[in-house]
């Protein structure tokens, strides 16, 4: 064993030079980020780094969670290598993480065996995506009926795969070309798959869609329970974090449009108003969290209880697995034993009345006879004894509250910043009609070049100047800082005129800004207001102007007045000669679009699959 470690650090000591100390300063997450920076991936000293992350690739495909893999012991490195027959793991960026390391890495040096691994890994992710869409935590699975086999979007598994899937797809940046066409389209299919599942999990809240649970059942797509102090509910963390995600598809269906907006108006519908997660020290010198008032903040629980019949419908499923499966739990309390079974916690201390409500749950092997029990009490409340003369737990410990996030406000940014601007933007790619819509957002910007004025460019040809040298940066929500009284120039590609233009965001300060200019016409303060920032929390608005009465060629120059703004520009365009192509189409030719979220293939009135499979 020692002869291995010192192997290992002599190879390490030669191949990743002076900068092992840098590189040991980051996790392993970080790493395959790209903190390292770009040309580092093609280095002797990334490259070794990626031959200790083959040499414990599963045998399956994937890789395990939690392994810091640039930086192992001799024992860490023995123990993994020994266990590559072992399932691989997609929790925790387990897997999709190491793929992204190792397609950098490629790009880099254009090594052979880092493409095959990341291929061997991929093989392994469409194997494991279930017949419905959707992921588990680990590949083969269990199949003795565990929570891990459930389709899971806790520690966002399935946002990680389906982003990974996408990026593969769109064949640019650390993926270009690393797999082949008919890979990537299946990449397509399997991300298709997975927004599908998406929808079909989401939680009917007796007849209005709500949002998701951290896991949901294979066959029926209800909310399932994970670990012992993980209920089946609404998830207010889980249900943000898909949110944001499902925000990002491109050109999404009516049907996903309205999935998103049911959520939303969920989540705000049952938020916890005016309070906030506070971390303190308690009176017995512990570490702790606690509610706190706060005006203008919003919190949610990790677990909200269902109610009405679909509460019923969940809960008695959840009772009956517990009572087939017959598992008992004990505690010795004052030289005594009391024994419950699993289903005699869980139904003793459900309650019905607690209907949109958070749950909270202890999880520790110091308490078994907790295990799966309801409470409804953050903040400490005294015990009861219950009808066996044990005293039994009303609300959580301090070690639970600190070590488990059960309260928080992860909802309130995707409610107030990224679902408004999501909304303006369907809203305007709902409305351009005839017109093609170009957005200049962080999403669209390529780069930026210095010359007399600094100019921004965007996708599709686009540019922004300005010639007060202000440089590129943005803000939140994908929005684009423009400063104060600096006259900024669109530049419009040739071919096309500007006939609307909408500019949304939020002004940066306490100070009312507005656009004061707008292709040579001025404009007073209170007529196109961005408003200031209310105890540091920005407001989020739109203004359109139109110029189909005069449409612009050439540039389009703007100025923000009084202070910074951060936007979203949009611009509707036509054809600046007035004539549109026309193209004569067979109408018997097979012409593929996007559908509920998914591109299909439409043939002859019925519609297909990327595979192949008729689906209509």
């Amino acid at each position: 064993m020692k002869q291995i470690f010192v192997c290992v650090i002599a190879l390490l000591g030669v191949c990743l030079g002076t900068k092992a100390a840098d590189v040991s300063t980051l996790s392993w997450g970080q790493v395959c980020a790209g903190n390292m920076g770009a040309e580092w991936y093609g280095s002797a000293e990334a490259q070794a780094i990626a031959d200790i992350v083959l040499e414990v690739q599963k045998t399956n495909g994937g890789w395990m969670k939690n392994d810091q893999l640039h930086k192992l012991t001799a024992g860490e490195l023995s123990t993994l290598k020994n266990s590559r027959y072992e399932h691989s793991c997609l929790d925790n960026v387990a897997t999709t993480m190491e793929m992204r390391f190792l397609a950098k890495v490629y790009q880099g040096c254009k090594v052979e065996k880092y493409r095959e691994a990341f291929g061997k890994a991929l093989n392994m992710i469409f194997s494991a995506e279930k017949g419905c869409g959707g992921w588990s935590q680990y590949w083969p699975l269990s199949g003795n009926g565990s929570y891990q086999d459930y389709i899971t979007f806790n520690d966002d598994l399935m946002t990680n795969v389906l982003k990974l899937l996408r990026d593969i797809y769109n064949n640019n940046g650390d993926f270009k070309d690393i797999t082949d066409e008919a890979t990537r389209q299946r990449c397509m299919t399997s991300f298709n798959k997975g927004i599908e599942v998406i929808l079909k999990c989401q939680i009917d809240d007796n007849g209005t869609k709500a949002a998701w649970c951290a896991q949901h059942d294979t066959i029926d797509f209800l909310p399932v329970e994970g670990r012992p102090h993980e209920f089946p509910s609404v998830s207010g963390s889980e249900s943000a974090s898909l949110l944001s995600f499902l925000m990002t598809v491109k050109d999404p269906s009516a049907e996903l449009q309205e999935s998103i907006t049911a959520a939303v108006a969920w989540l705000d519908a049952h938020k916890i108003e005016g309070k906030a997660i506070e971390d303190y020290t308690n009176t017995a010198g512990e570490a702790d969290r606690r509610v706190v008032d706060r005006a203008t903040s919003a919190i949610w629980g990790r677990f909200i209880q269902l109610g009405g019949e679909k509460g019923k419908q969940v809960y008695d499923k959840f009772f009956k697995k517990l009572s087939d499966r017959g598992k008992s739990r004990s505690h010795t309390y004052n030289g005594q034993t009391y024994t419950y079974t699993e289903y005699e916690i869980a139904k003793a201390s459900y309650q019905e009345a607690k209907a949109y409500e958070p749950i909270f749950g202890i999880y520790s092997n110091d308490y078994g006879h907790l295990f799966y029990r309801f409470l409804y009490n953050y903040e400490d409340t005294d015990p009861v004894v219950d009808a066996k003369g044990l005293p039994i737990a009303t609300s959580l410990m301090s070690g639970n509250r600190r070590s488990y996030q059960y309260l928080g406000s992860w909802c309130q940014n995707v409610i107030k910043v990224e679902y408004p601007a999501w909304k303006q933007k369907i809203d305007a790619q709902n409305e351009a009609g005839e017109a093609t819509l170009y957005e200049l957002s962080k999403v669209t910007y390529e780069t930026s070049e210095t010359t007399t004025a600094t100019v921004y460019k965007f996708n599709d040809g686009f540019t922004i100047s300005n010639s007060g040298g202000k440089g590129y940066g943005a803000g939140t929500s994908n929005t684009v800082k423009y400063s104060a009284n600096v006259e900024y120039t669109i530049g419009i590609p040739e071919g096309l005129s500007v006939v609307k233009v909408t500019f949304y965001g939020y002004d940066n300060y306490d100070v009312d800004a507005y656009i004061s200019k707008l292709n040579g016409v001025t404009y007073g303060s209170t007529d196109y207001v961005f408003p200031a920032k209310v105890d540091g929390t920005a407001t989020s608005v739109g203004h359109t102007f139109d110029l189909a009465s005069a449409p612009v060629t050439g540039t389009l120059p703007f100025t923000i007045a009084s202070k910074q703004c951060c936007l979203v520009i949009s611009l509707y365009c036509t054809s600046a000669t007035g004539i549109e192509e026309v193209i004569v189409v067979n109408p018997n030719a097979p012409v593929k679009r996007i559908q509920n979220g998914q591109v299909v293939i439409v043939k002859d009135g019925r519609t297909y699959n990327m595979a192949g499979q008729l689906i209509k």
